[in-house]
């Protein structure tokens, strides 16, 4: 007479294949995630720089930018001493900032750098001080981790090899 139902083992190495399962997808969730963000955070500061070289050229003024190198802090600013039109010479305390985050990773670049900040600007025609690359440290492999910047571009793309290969 044949019975109907599980055996003891079966139930022990279904619930074990699905442990395994369950692993292996959250670790999988963990590095997509981790992904998403060095992206998410690349495409903001890209955002921000397009921003700051738009407002350059709109406001015909002098826009700076800088990035704490080995940090995960970079502002924006606006060239306001001496009005209407600026000074063109960087002042932390008169200058209006106009973007600042805190991201979850590191900066890398190879722009000039003095006292730990790397810094350039973008004059009244948009045109970019310093040519470099901007790059968020991660060990993911995001398809935008960092930014490519020379005096009359900015792009997007993966660093690879020592470069930043723009897409």
């Amino acid at each position: 007479m044949a019975r109907g139902g599980f055996t003891l083992v079966e139930i022990l190495i279904a619930l074990a294949i699905l442990g395994i399962l369950l692993v292996m997808s959250v670790s999988t969730f963990q590095g997509m995630n981790e992904k998403y963000r060095v992206e998410a955070e690349t495409k903001q500061l890209y955002a921000d720089l397009m921003e700051a070289r738009g407002r350059a050229v709109q406001r015909n003024r002098v826009h700076f930018v800088r990035l704490s190198v080995g940090g995960n802090v970079y502002a924006t600013y606006d060239d306001t001493n001496t009005p209407p039109d600026g000074n063109g010479a960087f002042d932390n305390a008169v200058d209006s900032q106009i973007a600042n985050a805190v991201m979850t990773h590191a900066v890398a670049t190879n722009l000039p750098v003095a006292g730990g900040v790397a810094s350039f600007e973008f004059n009244r025609n948009g045109i970019a001080s310093s040519a470099g690359y901007i790059r968020l440290s991660s060990t993911a492999q995001a398809d935008y981790d960092c930014i490519t910047i020379v005096p009359t571009r900015i792009k997007m793309g993966q660093f690879n090899g020592g470069n930043c290969v723009e897409k």
